[in-house]
């Protein structure tokens, strides 16, 4: 890693709740977000599955569309990309060093204005944005988007946005602005004038991500056959089926783990589950663990990220669940009826990837007879991932 790179990754987060320096950073370059049309997503869960639906629909409309998400899972690289084209190390030596001497600012604040610079100077169409956390004062927030979406509101990050739904609600909220059509998952507790999605009857978590992106595309004035193309694809780690017999999702709160149990028992009716965990200090742990626990196995894992809680810390608030040092030393332990599901920490993906491939590999080979889903989404659509 270079000095830039390590200097830029170093900047520390938000603890201040204020759109002073990002203001002060986009009057700098220019506002060079005009320069492209942008469509804003916010929300708790589903936030980034909508963004990559609304960003394939319009690929496959023909357009040239930015997509900044976050966060990363190996590289930072992933959170910035051109029609599925990582942003080249090159832009951002090129691009990086004079935003950051702009002045003191977050690393979030410079990541955005890094996005902004470099969808500008590529010309992109559209540019999907998803909000980073909370949306009032995320640094996200200084577009003028086409069109303002929030997926759903639960209990997360509330030592920042607030201990009730409502307060939270009103960060999440603050990415609407007048004039501008907004769009809202089914169970968002706001008083706006918007387009509510539906409510899904399937059970599956992702046809709810669908609904959204479909309404919002369908604002833009998207053809029909970009948008069903469109809202079939899910970013990797959305339950990405990896192997016969194993999942990654990036399921990391309450309301996210609940959603993934449904998935899972939808999917996989008559299999038994383990879920292996990794979730970071400042996640309700507890409680993901206690949903878990009455629908399979767990064991609780470790990883390099320095702020995942140590496996034997997090097997102590399941009175159910053991614990392993790594995903590959879980995968050992999982019984021949078993589905492995990795979840809990879009930091430990990466890492249980690779052990799930050394994993599969020493497995017999599948004669037709290996554990398979018995519903018609079971397979992610979700391109190769585009890591370094």
């Amino acid at each position: 890693m270079n000095d830039l790179m390590q200097r830029f990754l170093s900047c520390p987060g938000r603890t201040i709740p204020t759109l002073e320096h990002m203001h002060r950073i986009d009057a700098w370059q220019g506002h060079v977000h005009r320069q492209f049309r942008s469509i804003h997503v916010g929300g708790t869960n589903g936030k980034g599955s909508v963004c990559y639906k609304i960003a394939e629909a319009l690929r496959f409309e023909g357009y040239r569309v930015g997509l900044y998400s976050s966060p990363h899972m190996s590289s930072f690289r992933e959170r910035i990309s051109i029609n599925g084209e990582l942003i080249s190390e090159e832009a951002v030596e090129s691009l990086l060093p004079a935003i950051m001497d702009t002045g003191d600012a977050t690393f979030f604040e410079y990541a955005t204005a890094l996005a902004f610079a470099y969808f500008a100077q590529e010309k992109v169409d559209y540019a999907v944005i998803e909000v980073g956390l909370g949306g009032r004062f995320d640094a996200t927030n200084v577009i003028e988007p086409l069109v303002s979406v929030i997926t759903s509101i639960h209990y997360d990050h509330m030592n920042i946005l607030g201990n009730t739904l409502g307060k939270i609600a009103k960060e999440k909220g603050g990415i609407i602005k007048p004039g501008i059509p907004a769009v809202l998952g089914p169970r968002v507790p706001l008083d706006v004038e918007a387009f509510r999605a539906p409510t899904s009857t399937t059970g599956f978590y992702d046809d709810e991500n669908s609904s959204v992106a479909k309404i919002a595309l369908q604002i833009l004035k998207v053809s029909e056959a970009s948008i069903e193309k469109g809202i079939k694809t899910r970013p990797l780690c959305r339950f990405e089926q990896v192997a016969d017999r194993a999942v990654l999702d990036v399921a990391h709160n309450p309301d996210g783990i609940d959603k993934l149990v449904q998935a899972a028992q939808l999917h996989f009716p008559r299999r038994k589950l383990h879920y292996i965990v990794a979730f970071s200090q400042d996640k309700d742990a507890r409680s993901c663990l206690q949903i878990l626990k009455n629908s399979g196995r767990i064991t609780c894992v470790g990883g390099s990220f320095p702020r995942l809680l140590k496996p034997e810390v997090l097997a102590s608030l399941c009175d159910q669940a053991q614990c392993a040092p790594t995903v590959g030393d879980a995968l050992i332990r999982l019984a021949p009826d078993e589905i492995a599901i990795v979840c809990g920490s879009f930091f430990i993906m990466n890492e249980a990837r690779k052990s799930i491939a050394e994993w599969a590999a020493q497995l017999p080979t599948c004669d037709g007879k290996c554990a398979s889903s018995s519903h018609p989404n079971s397979q992610s659509t979700a391109r190769e991932p585009l890591l370094p």
